[in-house]
């Protein structure tokens, strides 16, 4: 009869232990899962908000490393959110327009979280000046990097989490607030600043989203290294964000380099560019495959800041992606994004474009150059890296091509005629040479809408950010734009 209490008695003890924590390892709760028990699925994404067009900012790259994610609920211990790499580095001017994967499908308990702790490390900011409109180009000697202190900032929320919950934050980095300049200069960089980031729940109301329920956020764009191929699913490793597993539906599409329109085309160690929607259970849907290389290569991306000079071949780039090379990577540790990088063509092969299943207007000057001349600053540009030499200090790095490739600009504009398929908008950065609205094409079934339910929603005058193909002169539209986020 002893045995039997003192039995029944430890079960009672182990189960208000079990009900009084939260976190679970091994399918044993270890802290905080009290507040009704069970756990929620969460996923983090990273956006951003830029300057106005109105300051006028020729921002090349914002970069930090982000180091860690806190939620701290009402009661009960914070919780350490697992980032999608141990060496997150993000590029804030890439998600002014698109939305990059921090953590997917993460158990949380469930409960009330009042804040959310972000810390990071080494925010540098790259930019330029260019006084005279209508001039392409940054001004001579004004490339230059602004760096702030490493630090961390708390976000007061309001996150009630259920059991079996699945839903998504976005945290939104608010560049302006993190930034202060004068004139076209940039003077200092804090991301610790009051209102630097704010947190937003997903998915977005139907009026904010052009998704359908159960789907979180549009991760597009996404190049790296195909590490993972199965029948219905693959997975691609960045260099400096993790990797994404993506399968493959109906409506799945793939570039016109996949004769077989299947996932049949996906090579192991490939170099690749994926669009995927963000599921609201943490998986992804992949939309778009786009083969780059069937190779595993070093792969640099970068904005053309400088008009390219034809005698020498060279042009100036500030790296804003890239892809390491599965083994002998010259990049690997090497280059760091926001990098200023001086490129030399060498022995060029006609130059390409990857469309990614976007219409592009015929005649342009860059599609099967082999010439300099028709690379024009503001285009975002990526080349197999034949040899690189890291920046140091101020002085550049090097790098010498011979394939070249335009990629897509992230570009903050106001909102002209939003009309479809082709819509306008001015005030673009000052370095881009450009004082006149310009024309964007878009494209039936790859445009990607965010912030609004569709792009005609969007009010005149108003802020957007796009990703988009600067295909450049003579044709028209000279942009070609795979997605607009309303600001």
């Amino acid at each position: 009869m002893i045995r039997q209490i003192s039995a029944a008695a430890l079960l009672i003890f182990t189960s208000f232990v079990l009900a009084s924590c939260s976190g679970v390892r091994g399918g044993v709760c270890t802290v905080n899962c009290g507040g009704g028990g069970g756990n929620a699925t969460v996923s983090f994404l990273l956006t951003a908000t830029p300057p106005p067009p109105s300051s006028q900012l020729s921002i090349q790259a914002f970069t930090a490393t982000i180091t860690g994610i806190t939620l701290t609920p009402s009661t009960g211990s914070a919780v350490n959110v697992a980032l999608n790499s141990t060496t997150y580095i993000a590029e804030f001017s890439r998600v002014t327009s698109d939305s990059t994967l921090l953590a997917a499908h993460v158990s949380v308990p469930a409960a009330t979280y009042t804040q959310m702790t972000v810390t990071f490390s080494a925010p540098r900011v790259i930019f330029c000046t260019q006084p005279n409109p209508g001039v392409p180009g940054c001004a001579t000697g004004t490339l230059t990097a602004v760096s702030g202190p490493a630090g961390s900032v708390s976000i007061s929320t309001n996150l009630s989490l259920t059991s079996n919950q699945q839903t998504g934050i976005a945290l939104d980095a608010n560049l302006g607030s993190a930034l202060t300049t004068s004139g076209q200069t940039i003077t200092a960089v804090n991301l610790s600043g009051a209102n630097a980031f704010t947190v937003n729940t997903l998915p977005r109301a139907s009026t904010q989203t052009d998704l359908a329920t159960g789907q979180l956020s549009h991760v597009d764009d996404v190049m790296g290294l195909v590490t993972a191929v199965t029948s219905s699913t693959l997975t691609i490793q960045t260099s400096s964000r993790g990797s994404i597993t993506a399968t493959t539906n109906s409506s799945t599409q793939f570039g016109t380099a996949c004769s077989l329109q299947s996932i049949s085309c996906v090579q192991l160690n490939a170099v690749a560019i994926v669009d995927t929607v963000l599921n609201a259970d943490g998986t992804f849907t992949l939309t778009f495959y786009q083969p780059v290389s069937s190779s595993s290569l070093d792969v640099i991306e970068g904005v053309v800041t400088s008009v390219p000079n034809s005698i020498t071949n060279q042009f100036t780039i500030v790296a804003t992606d890239s892809v390491f090379a599965s083994s002998g990577s010259l990049l690997n540790g090497q280059l760091k994004l926001g990098d200023q990088i001086l490129v030399t063509l060498n022995a060029p092969n006609p130059f390409q474009i990857i469309s990614k299943g976007l219409l592009i207007p015929t005649g342009s000057a860059f599609q099967n150059s082999n010439s300099v001349a028709s690379i024009l600053p503001g285009q975002t540009i990526t080349f197999p890296a034949l040899s690189f030499a890291a920046q140091s200090g101020t002085t550049p790095g090097t790098a010498t091509a011979k394939d070249i490739a335009l990629r897509f600009t992230r570009i903050t504009a106001t909102m002209g005629n939003p009309t479809l398929p082709v819509f306008n908008a001015t005030t673009f950065p000052p370095y881009f040479g450009i004082t006149t609205p310009q024309q964007f094409q878009t494209t039936a079934g790859r445009l990607s809408v965010d912030g609004v339910s569709d792009l005609t929603s969007i009010s005149s005058s108003s802020t957007i950010s796009t990703t988009a193909l600067y295909v450049g002169p003579p044709v028209a539209p000279q942009f070609a734009a795979q997605s607009v986020r309303a600001h």
